[in-house]
């Protein structure tokens, strides 16, 4: 059976680096997703997971005891994020998310070609509108859309109320949806409507 988050950080804080090691395989691929899809692009959102995982060791002291070890590691995440947001605002050296940088799981179920492209091409214009949106709203879509956490647990990360979250979580959907309608018009054949 496995050891609980509490355990594994207990055994991390008396010095055990097996037991943080298991931490860091349980949340490696949501932490690295959640950077990527705020950062949108690969090599930094690898930098920045593991950026994420050495604070988090550095500061396994600051965990307190009876708190959610994964809202503590998104909150972790999210400042490491937007440290570097402001970075590179400050540089003006912002890129945007690239149709070579989207990654789009298969569509399930067998589909003519032209209907999986459609569907990558949506997807991809998804995310592209995704990373345009300001910092706030873009983390609130990643965090309850993309990563499915409760708006208790976004609460917790954002360190705000959940009807905060909720209010938004509503209006960052609301500006996608504007950004996206002129490009749905458009779009090809063979994706559902």
């Amino acid at each position: 059976m496995s050891e609980s988050d509490e355990e594994l950080v207990r055994r991390s804080r008396r010095g055990d680096r097996e037991a943080f090691g298991e931490l860091v395989v349980r949340y490696e691929n949501r932490i690295h997703a959640t950077v990527f899809r705020i950062l949108g692009n690969r090599d930094d959102a690898r930098e920045f997971a593991q950026d994420t995982f050495l604070r988090a060791f550095d500061r396994l002291s600051t965990f307190r005891d009876g708190a959610r070890f994964s809202t503590w590691l998104y909150t972790i995440a999210l400042n490491v994020t937007r440290s570097e947001l402001r970075r590179r605002k400050a540089r003006r050296d912002r890129r945007p998310l690239s149709l070579e940088q989207t990654e789009i799981d298969p569509p399930d179920g067998a589909e003519a070609p032209e209907e999986g492209a459609g569907r990558r091409e949506l997807a991809a214009l998804a995310l592209r509108e995704l990373d345009r949106l300001d910092t706030e709203a873009r983390e609130v879509v990643v965090l309850r859309d993309l990563e499915d956490l409760s708006y208790e647990e976004i609460a917790g990360v954002l360190g705000c109320p959940p009807g905060t979250v909720k209010s938004r979580l509503f209006r960052a959907r609301e500006e996608l949806r504007a950004r996206l309608a002129p490009l749905l018009v458009n779009r090809p054949r063979g994706v559902d409507r």
